[in-house]
């Protein structure tokens, strides 16, 4: 399966997540923006951080349509645990013609050294266990 990983990460804890989904599915995490656009890809992971998703992540979005991407598979860590930024994400690609997967994955990025932000280690685990399910689902 030919597919991609990009993230935005300022606080370090969307890029936990990314090495996680890298390892579990054999692609290397690229931070956005891309050196190189997505083509033909079958299947994209996507993640940020925040309650809504950021202006590098959302530009990047409206530079795909259906053949640079086929499907979406998102993620997002924030201490809320909300997914107002998967929401929006979701929005703007479907607009673009690209099918997002309906099973999106949030992590609070509680956890790490003395409490902080960092996703915890279940969170990881949480995130490879998805990431291989999405594989899946595309792949069938």
């Amino acid at each position: 399966m030919k597919g991609r990983l990009h993230y935005v990460s300022p606080k370090g804890s969307a890029e936990l997540i990314a090495d996680a989904i890298g390892k579990e599915v054999d692609l290397i995490k690229e931070a956005l923006p891309p050196a190189y656009m997505p083509e033909n890809v079958i299947l994209m992971f996507l993640g940020c951080e925040g309650t809504k998703a950021d202006k590098v992540t959302m530009e990047f979005i409206k530079t795909l349509n259906p053949k640079r991407v086929n499907n979406a598979a998102l993620f997002c860590c924030n201490p809320q645990k909300n997914d107002a930024a998967i929401q929006q994400m979701k929005a703007e690609l479907t607009a673009q013609g690209i099918k997002v997967l309906d099973s999106a994955y949030v992590c609070s990025g509680k956890g790490g050294l003395f409490g902080g932000k960092h996703p915890t280690d279940e969170e990881i685990k949480g995130a490879a266990k998805w990431a291989a399910e999405c594989a899946k689902k595309v792949s069938q």
